[in-house]
């Protein structure tokens, strides 16, 4: 019983978290577009807000830091969470995307763009990894959703599989004066997924008390 207590008291602190996280990654943005004379939306990356020797850099990493730090204990917290989980799909799923949000916030706190050629070629590594673990992660967790007849979740990540997808293609098919656009429906829809992971954990972990999946059995 303390134990699940403790599950359920830890569950609403990713929760938290994972808000803090998602208002400290749209501060990034809007602060530091507002700290950027002549930046463009449209057509220029969100990673440009944090390049090297650019006036909205300090308030973009600043803001980006904070966002990094609370999706990394989410994911830290969501892994002890879930190592006990049995329904197999969904502990490979939420490990798999608690190293990727890890590995996004690490990575690309170590590798902003800069105008280092070996910088930006780390840059692209974990962009690269993130993408991989991405699409393995929601691929998982669409198959666990599916299992658990959590319909919602699962329509949601499908959702932001395909938003994921949509911004990545679109990126090499659109004019590079649409190029943010792009990047913001990948982008956005990455940070925004942090919260649905967080929410989903919150309520499954209060299964057995709301019967919200009363027919998933297993110690959470």
């Amino acid at each position: 019983m303390e134990k699940k207590l403790q599950k359920e008291s830890l569950s609403k602190f990713v929760l938290v978290l994972g808000v803090l996280g998602i208002i400290s990654y749209f501060l990034h943005v809007i602060l530091g577009t507002l700290n950027y004379p002549g930046y463009d939306s449209l057509s220029q990356a969100v990673s440009d807000l944090t390049s090297e020797e650019l006036p909205s850099k300090e308030i973009a990493r600043l803001y980006s830091t904070f966002y990094g730090l609370f999706s990394s204990l989410v994911s830290v917290i969501l892994i002890y969470l879930y190592k006990n989980e049995k329904i197999i799909s969904l502990k490979v799923g939420m490990y798999l995307i608690s190293i990727m949000y890890l590995v996004s916030a690490i990575g690309y706190a170590l590798f902003p763009l800069s105008d280092n050629s070996f910088q930006n070629l780390m840059h692209i590594v974990v962009t690269i990894l993130v993408v991989l673990l991405t699409v393995i992660s929601l691929i998982m967790l669409m198959i666990a959703f599916k299992k658990i007849k959590a319909k919602n979740y699962f329509y949601l990540t499908l959702l932001s599989f395909f938003g994921l997808m949509g911004g990545a293609i679109s990126l090499n098919v659109v004019s590079p004066n649409l190029f943010g656009i792009a990047e913001r429906f990948s982008v956005f829809t990455f940070v925004i997924y942090l919260g649905i992971i967080c929410y989903f954990n919150y309520t499954y972990k209060k299964a057995g008390k709301l019967s919200t999946y009363p027919h998933v059995y297993t110690e959470r």
